[in-house]
This record gives structure tokens, sequence and C-alpha cells, in this order.
């Protein structure tokens, strides 16, 4: 058996490595799943990094997506069976030939999903999903209502964009950091606009004015946060929202916008914080919502590309990709 293990925190490429452990047996109310595919996501990069080292004991393992099956269970275990497949949620660890968890974070998986898809079913389908379904304008949509999503060639990006246009939201305005794509993206996306934060630096809140004819934004979803996400605080409508739900730049947002932009509402969105907090019946529900979007497409995910847990340090390349479409996944199935 093997697993991905970081000793030390820093860049991902620089103190992940790969070596060969015995997993445990199952306790009372655990399971041992057989991993078969785990994602590779931003928030596993972050956590490596030492960004959250408060909460994060050494040596971790990352990985906090992923599917697989159930070897075994421990006493009490009631609800699963040897055989099942499941999404083991609520903690890291995904990155390793077996998981050991509590039964109570296992969620069945349906079997009309590929095993990519399941692994991709979790982090980004059911954070999109949620922040979608609590933020986006409330209904009629009318032009008055401009929203923004920044990353948008990112998975996430794009599937936010889907779920609004799924929902009927317009105008939607996408934010890409590679110049000279506007009309490429504009018909690949299906978004209204497409504004490229590297080229409009510094005059971004002018930008989206300019855009929105002046009416500035309903919502902006911010996965960047620091001067991009200042700026779509500074042209958010009186009582507009910021949805921020990731810290890509690696720079929060500035304290000073509670006081400069009064009629803005910041609204940060974790993932991490509804899961440890939801019963378990909503969070399956949440779930099957998640399933059948993926199925629809509006949730799905490409697959960039896949390597085995022997070339982790070629998969975190790959995740670095420039213009990279889809996400890095790692099979942990037997060669």
């Amino acid at each position: 058996m093997f697993r991905a293990i970081a000793r030390e925190f820093g860049p991902a490429k620089g103190v992940i490595s790969v070596e060969p452990y015995e997993p445990l047996s199952p306790g009372s109310g655990q399971v041992r799943i057989r991993m078969l595919v785990s994602s590779i996501n931003p928030s596993d990069l972050v956590t490596i990094s030492g960004a959250y080292r408060a909460r994060t004991s050494l040596p971790f393992i990352p990985g906090f997506e992923g599917v697989g099956v159930i070897e075994s269970v421990g006493a009490s275990v009631s609800k699963l069976l040897p055989g099942q497949r499941v999404l083991p949620l609520g903690s890291a660890g995904a990155w390793q030939t077996v998981k050991i968890t509590d039964e109570r974070w296992c969620f069945p998986v349906p079997d009309d999903l590929t095993d990519e898809q399941a692994a991709m079913a979790y982090i980004n389908p059911m954070t999109a999903c949620m922040m979608v379904r609590e933020y986006a304008p409330s209904s009629p949509f009318s032009p008055g209502t401009p929203v923004a999503v920044n990353a948008a060639t990112s998975a996430i990006g794009r599937m936010i964009i889907r779920l609004l246009k799924h929902a009927g939201v317009h105008p939607i305005i996408a934010l890409v950091r590679r110049p000279n794509m506007e009309g490429e993206l504009m018909a690949q996306l299906g978004v209204d606009a497409v504004l490229c934060t590297s080229s409009d630096e510094g005059r971004l809140r002018d930008r989206l004015l300019e855009v929105t004819g002046g009416r500035g934004l309903a919502v902006a979803w911010d996965a960047v946060g620091g001067p991009q996400g200042d700026e779509l605080v500074r042209a958010l409508q009186p009582g507009g929202t910021l949805v921020h739900y990731g810290l890509l730049s690696g720079t929060p947002l500035s304290w000073s916008l509670r006081e400069e932009c009064l009629g803005a509402r910041i609204a940060l969105f974790r993932l991490r914080d509804w899961i440890h907090s939801a019963e378990r019946g909503a969070v399956q529900q949440a779930l099957e919502e998640c399933f059948q979007l993926i199925r629809e497409g509006v949730a799905a995910s490409n697959v960039a590309a896949v390597f085995p847990l022997s070339d982790i340090r070629q998969a975190l390349e790959s995740v670095d990709t420039p213009g990279r479409e889809g996400k890095v996944l790692l099979s942990l199935r037997d060669p």
C-alpha cells in the first residue's frame, strides 16, 4: 500500500513524497476504503503550503476528495457493506491506497457515475450549487441584475457560470487572466461579456461599471481575493453581494472595504463549515442534487489528465500547466 505524504509545509511539488505503509483495520463505527480515484484541488495545495497549519497536523496525507470501494467494516457499522462504492467526506487522506474513516462520513455513489466523475462530485459541484442557490439574484431576473465570476476558466468557475445560466440569470460577466481570448471565451462559456483582469489591472471597477451601464454588480463570485476581490466589492450595486470562496492570490480582502463600501455585503462561503455542521440527511440530499446536475452536464467536470499515485510529482506539475482545462486526477487502482 502507498500514500502521498507531506512531512513539512511548503510548495506541494517540493514537500510531497510517496511512501509504503500498512493500513490499520477499521475500529468500531469505521470502514476501510480501497481508494480508486482522487482529485487534486486548490484546497489540497493550500493546506500543504501551511496556510491552515493551526488546524493541520504533520505528517499530513492530502486529498479532500475521492471515491473508493468499502473493503471491510468495523463493529457497529450498520448502513454500509463491503463492495459499496462511496465518497469519504469530512477529512483529508484520499491520496492513499486505503483510507480508514467513520461510517457517518461515507456516502454511496450511484452506479451510473464513472469513477472519474464520482471523484470530482463533491467539492466543486456542492460548493457551486450551494453558492448559486443561496446568493444568485432573486427571480424574476432582469438586465438590472448583472453578476460576475472571476477565475472563470477554472473548473469551478465554469461550473458556477453553467449553474447561473441553468437558473436563467443574466447578464453574466466572466473575469479571466489570459488576454486576447474574449471572443473565444464568450462563445465557449456562453457569457454576456469577458474581461481580462491582467489587461484591466487597476481599473477593473471602472470596466465593470462600463460593461454594466453604470449599474454595477448585483452579485460577484470571488475565488481570488486580494486587489481583484477588492475591486469586485467596489463594483457592487448598493446592497450587492460578494461571495468570497477562495484565495488564489494568497492575499486576503482589505479590511478597509467594510468602511469604504458600507452598502456592500461580503459573504464568506466555506464548504467545510457547512459539511461539519449539517445533518447527514442534508448532506445526502445535497449530494443527490449534485449527482443529477452532473448527469445533466451542468455540474460535470472535464478531466485534463490522470496519473498514478507513483507519478505524484508529474501530476502536480500538470496542475500548473498554463491554460489547463479540466481537473488532474490520481489513480489509486492497482497497476
